[in-house]
């Protein structure tokens, strides 16, 4: 996992939203650097993505990593700028640690986490002037569903078999000419989690 870990931050995350911001409002509207001409000043864009989530705490103690997936629909204009809304769906599936496992005799333990979201970015390049390549926040308010799967199916101490809780997330991503990096937090209390995704931008709606 420390292995790992070293890895993930060489990755890089990119991000056409970023890319049609990134200049001021006379210059967007007429020219795009990435290639891609917006003709008008709003549009509605979808972003799917792809990650992987490490258990904290005590979620750790009985948790392994699991892989995410999900989208967002997001909203840029120039009208809000530098912020851009969205909402999004995101799932993800953790194998239950061996430690946790052999002290409850348990075949296997899974924890499923469906969270639906709502939040916001702030692109810096609106400060920093670059065109291309530029760090941003984000911000989310999430509602997690969470069910968890035991074999041999009995109570565990501390475990409940389903759970629903609204979480905050913040986290700071990078952006290179059409991906995205996000590293963010999760402040779920026994189900918090650092997560790492990468996603890309898909143009859906003009106006």
């Amino acid at each position: 996992m420390k292995c790992f870990l070293k890895i993930l931050p060489v990755l890089i995350l990119v991000s056409i939203c970023t890319s049609v911001f990134a200049q001021d409002e006379q210059d967007t509207l007429k020219t795009a650097p990435t290639g891609f001409h917006i003709p008008k000043s709003s549009g509605i864009f979808l972003a799917p993505d792809f990650g992987f989530n490490f258990p904290m705490g005590t979620f750790a103690d009985k948790s392994k990593i699991a892989i995410n997936f999900g989208a967002r629909i997001e909203y840029a204009s120039l009208s809000i700028y530098p912020f851009i809304p969205f909402a999004g769906v995101n799932t993800q599936k953790h194998k239950g640690s061996d430690a946790y496992m052999t002290e409850n005799l348990l075949n296997y333990f899974d924890t499923e986490i469906l969270s639906i979201s709502g939040g916001v970015y702030f692109l810096a390049n609106k400060y920093l002037r670059s065109n291309f390549t530029s760090p941003f926040l984000v911000g989310e308010i999430k509602y997690y569903s969470i069910k968890r799967t035991a074999d041999p199916d009995r109570e565990l101490e501390g475990v409940l078999k389903s759970d629903s809780k609204i979480i905050f997330s913040g986290g700071l991503g990078f952006t290179l000419y059409i991906f995205d990096i996000i590293t963010s937090y999760d402040f779920a209390g026994d189900y918090s989690n650092l997560n790492v995704r990468m996603q890309i931008h898909i143009p859906v709606f003009k106006f």
